[in-house]
């Protein structure tokens, strides 16, 4: 009874609207606006958060700026030991490699149902097409204000960035890129099995949110991030390694 309670509690605190998430609801309920009054069509949304891997990637070469200037010193020789500049162009050219990868797969999943995308490899002509669909530029100002909130209070504010080294760093923008991933593969699905692409768009939305709001729960002193470490921890030792897992899963 009382984890039935407490496993309650730990879910209203996710979804109930805070200060820290507040910029996440708002966003979706935004993007949920522009479909219900056809501002907006089902595709656009989905590409929207397709291209916002791209946003992410952007936010990340800050933080590894950042991360270079004020963070900690690595200890390991194994670990990356990149700084500043040379450190951002390795991380372009590794994300690059990774995203157009993913970026062909993609538009292999669309193009039977997008005339315009003939070919998944014709990176350039798909991005073009994506990006000048109607109403991309409004949701992709709504996605970027999101993330800069988020890199605002989850990394800046709270000066989390004093205790990552460039190596630590480096490679947890690919957590949310593996799920961006997995909302394409999802949003297909749902596109494939829906008549009405709306419904898909509208799941989608929601779906995303649920993930977003759960990783914006993870963030560094909440009250989630506390309760999770302390139901699993064995020692207090335990408990801080775990805190410290949970919160770096949310970056």
């Amino acid at each position: 009874m009382g984890f039935y309670f407490n496993f309650n509690k730990m879910i209203a605190t996710i979804l109930y609207p805070t200060k820290n998430n507040i910029l996440v609801w708002a966003n979706a309920c935004f993007l949920l606006l522009l479909l219900l009054f056809n501002l907006v069509d089902s595709l656009t949304i989905v590409f929207a958060y397709f291209l916002e891997t791209i946003v992410i990637g952007i936010f990340h070469i800050v933080k590894l700026w950042i991360v270079s200037i004020h963070g900690k010193a690595s200890v390991s020789k194994k670990s990356l030991q990149l700084k500043g500049l040379p450190l951002v162009l390795f991380f372009v050219a590794h994300y690059g490699i990774f995203v157009g990868v993913q970026s062909v797969f993609a538009f292999a999943l669309f193009e039977g149902i997008i005339p315009e995308i003939t070919d998944a490899f014709h990176l350039i002509h798909n991005y073009g097409y994506v990006m000048t669909r109607a109403g991309m530029t409004v949701i992709m100002a709504s996605l970027v204000v999101t993330n800069l909130g988020y890199f605002y209070t989850n990394f800046w504010a709270n000066e989390k960035y004093k205790e990552y080294t460039t190596g630590a760093i480096f490679i947890k923008p690919y957590a949310r890129i593996f799920i961006q991933q997995f909302v394409v593969i999802l949003a297909f699905f749902f596109f494939i099995i829906f008549s009405t692409p709306k419904v898909a768009a509208i799941l989608l939305i929601v779906f995303r949110l649920l993930v977003d709001l759960v990783m914006v729960s993870l963030n560094k002193d909440s009250q989630t991030l506390d309760a999770l470490a302390k139901k699993y921890a064995k020692s207090h030792e335990h408990y801080l390694d775990m805190k410290q897992k949970y919160q770096e899963f949310s970056e």
